[in-house]
């Protein structure tokens, strides 16, 4: 687990505890529904980046002929 995972785990954690915390069943307020919007955007963004990427998997290279010599130079 990298430095940017546990960070996020940790900014969802925080930000669940500030949820519930910010819960009242009987004053009808909805402060606790932005602070959940905020625990699901962290927790997408974990998802991802624990299914999807590495510490170098992500390569950002908008030029499709420069990629195209990346992932065929080894065919030949």
């Amino acid at each position: 687990m990298v430095f940017r995972q546990k960070l996020n785990l940790f900014l969802i954690v925080l930000f669940s505890f500030i949820a519930f915390a910010s819960y009242h069943g009987g004053d009808g307020s909805t402060a606790w529904l932005q602070w959940l919007t905020v625990v699901v955007f962290l927790l997408s963004t974990y998802v991802f980046d624990w299914a999807f990427t590495d510490e170098s998997s992500f390569l950002f290279d908008p030029d499709a002929d420069n990629w195209r010599r990346k992932t065929e130079a080894g065919k030949y």
